[in-house]
């Protein structure tokens, strides 16, 4: 049996320590916000969403919606009633498995 030699060793070490922590680095780094929909909006981070309403404009049905990366599923929160002049901050937070692309609100009356 040949004897290895240490500079086959360091190298074969460096590269086993580099897929190691290069495997380790999470999916998504990504993290937004969307457009404001009668002063309420969805913001994203690596994983997960939350809606936020800052005085709302318009009384009505709000809803978070989590668009998720890779094979995972979209989510939507429940419907939130809102009023008017309302602050809900924040409401309808979302956990993708893998990551988010990006989340926004719908509403309806």
């Amino acid at each position: 049996m040949a004897k290895k030699s240490p500079m086959f060793t360091a190298i074969a070490a460096a590269v086993f320590g580099a897929v190691v922590t290069l495997g380790a680095v999470p999916a998504a780094q990504a993290a937004g916000s969307s457009a404001r929909l009668n002063n309420c909006w969805s913001t994203w981070g690596s994983t997960g969403t939350a809606a936020h309403c800052v005085n709302t404009s318009v009384t009505g049905d709000y809803r978070n919606e989590a668009h998720c990366g890779g094979i995972d599923y979209n989510r939507a929160s429940g419907w939130y009633r809102i009023a008017k002049g309302s602050t809900v901050d924040p409401w309808g937070r979302l956990e993708c498995a893998w990551s988010i692309r990006s989340s926004d609100l719908a509403f309806r009356y």
